[in-house]
């Protein structure tokens, strides 16, 4: 049987015109969940950013080298580990079906140009099915990105506070309880692309 999700009364919604504003909607959430960020070159990928959601919890990895690893766990309990495991940090946050606001699981800023692909970590890709996979190429992206992974209530997408002084943003968001996004910042312009005599991008 489908679950029903309450609506926050003062959440951002859209409602059909001529229709009553609903107060609970069948909802589904989807567990266990994966989802992969790759960067490419177009001759090499790198694992980025896995995000897994489990009944026990929400777990971020980051591939780039050095880096932290951050988890929380459904009754509240946050860690913020290194890649080998290495406790940096433990705080005690609001259990899942108390999360009232967006809360920011991992958040950082990466360096994607080629030279930095060669250090990543997680390279080996194996036969392992998951939800999502979204590639990033850095060919047409700065050199810089910055991220943040959020655990949201459902249906409070619309009080994620996001930074719009950047010039270009990608947001996802998926459908487990509750939701996680992930949004992604281009931290300066693309570089420019080379363009035939009608102003359209050419292969390079």
């Amino acid at each position: 049987m489908v679950e029903r999700a309450k609506i926050p009364a003062d959440a951002k919604i859209l409602i059909e015109l001529g229709c009553k504003r609903p107060d609970a909607v069948p909802y589904d959430p989807i567990v266990p969940f994966e989802m992969l960020w790759v960067v490419t070159n177009g001759k090499i990928r790198r694992k980025f950013l896995w995000v897994t959601y489990r009944n026990t919890g929400i777990y971020v990895a980051l591939g780039t080298p050095n880096s932290s690893h951050a988890s929380y766990h459904s009754d509240g309990t946050y860690h913020w580990k290194t890649s080998t495991g290495q406790v940096i940090a433990e705080q005690r946050r609001q259990a899942f079906g108390q999360l009232s606001e967006p809360v920011v699981i991992q958040n950082g800023t990466v360096k994607i140009q080629d030279d930095a692909l060669e250090n990543f970590e997680m390279r080996e890709f194996q036969d392992h099915p998951v939800d999502s996979v979204l590639y990033l190429d850095n060919r047409v992206l700065p050199p810089y990105i910055a991220f943040h992974v959020y655990a949201v209530p459902p249906f409070r997408q619309g009080d994620i506070p996001l930074i719009n002084d950047w010039p270009a943003s990608l947001h996802i968001v998926t459908q487990t309880n509750p939701w996680i996004a992930v949004v992604l910042y281009e931290q300066t312009n693309r570089p420019e692309r080379p363009k035939d005599a009608g102003g359209l991008v050419v292969a390079e």
